[in-house]
């Protein structure tokens, strides 16, 4: 578990952190580094101190602004799908997650007529039974790959609001310096990060659905204990 853990922080939150903290670097290159004379000492203590900052800061900062601002915590594809009224999963594939959900549970998946009376309610207890399905099948080797994968493209959305706005400022910084070689660079990161913000929802849609199949994919073929 522990292993599983370190693999999904590493991919999932300091990949992204690092991609996203490239404007912080051109930043600091630009208005640090022409001081100082290179050496090993501000090699050590300059740089891969700064880089390890930044790359803490991100990662805690990337997830908060994703989890905020391009996740919709109440319309997860998991939870749309378990819906009655939701038309993605067979009436016979739903029977089978309802009767394990009931064995391993104790609990009933919502029908439609309790959705048509309560929806807010409906959509609660599908969220409850889905964070026990997903703590069930939490060591499954392939759900933790499409768990990497969603969390990568989470947080880099996160990482790349804080990133398109310090490639503005850089832009033109390295503009008004008549470092136009910076300044371009400068222009393509924010492109990639503006591109990536633009097509949030589709990305997240898709890995979000591919989690969603695999979670109960591998919650139905699950051992039981």
């Amino acid at each position: 578990m522990f292993q599983k853990f370190n693999e999904y922080y590493l991919k999932a939150r300091v990949f992204p952190a690092l991609i996203t903290a490239i404007p912080f670097v051109l930043l600091k290159h630009n208005l640090l580094d022409q001081h100082f004379d290179f050496s090993l000492t501000q090699l050590i203590f300059g740089d891969v101190s700064i880089l390890i900052v930044l790359i803490y800061l991100f990662s805690q900062l990337n997830r908060y602004i994703s989890k905020s601002i391009f996740e919709n915590k109440t319309d997860f594809p998991t939870d749309r799908n378990l819906l009655p009224s939701n038309p993605t999963l067979s009436q016979q594939y739903r029977a089978q997650l309802a009767q394990k959900i009931l064995k391993d549970f104790g609990l009933e998946l919502p029908n439609l007529e309790d959705e048509e009376n309560d929806y807010a309610s409906t959509k609660i207890r599908i969220r409850e039974i889905v964070n026990l399905i997903i703590n069930k099948t939490r060591n499954g080797h392939l759900l933790l790959q499409h768990n990497i994968e969603y969390g990568f493209v989470r947080n880099f959305l996160g990482g790349s609001a804080v990133a398109s706005l310090m490639s503005i400022f850089n832009i033109l910084l390295f503009f008004i310096q008549s470092k136009y070689d910076l300044a371009i660079i400068s222009i393509i990161l924010l492109v990639i990060y503006a591109s990536i913000i633009a097509m949030h929802k589709k990305i997240l849609e898709h890995y979000g659905k591919e989690y969603a199949q695999i979670l109960f994919r591998e919650y139905l073929g699950a051992k039981q204990k």
